[in-house]
């Protein structure tokens, strides 16, 4: 459990830098007609990389990979926070 918590959260903190090469992939698809959006595209690449860490660790807590990947997708807002820094990090 503690190691799917833990791709959660990798997933989560990793998913602004995979991003562009998911970007780069479904552009070399031939997915160029389809519109997708900033947001949607940081959304495919979160569930993809969150699949990922599920087919990794046999599916075997999906509520301990949901929670990592919430830390890691907030987690430097959510320390800047608790640092008194607002949560614009």
């Amino acid at each position: 459990m503690i190691l799917t918590f833990l791709l959660g959260v990798a997933a989560g903190f990793a998913t602004p830098f995979v991003e562009p090469f998911v970007r780069d992939a479904i552009a070399k698809i031939a997915l160029d007609e389809v519109p997708i959006s900033d947001r949607e595209f940081d959304l495919l690449t979160l569930v993809l990389l969150l699949l990922l860490a599920a087919l990794l660790t046999g599916g075997s807590s999906s509520l301990a990979l949901l929670v990592g990947a919430l830390l890691g997708v907030f987690g430097k807002r959510i320390v800047a926070a608790i640092q008194g820094k607002g949560g614009d990090a």
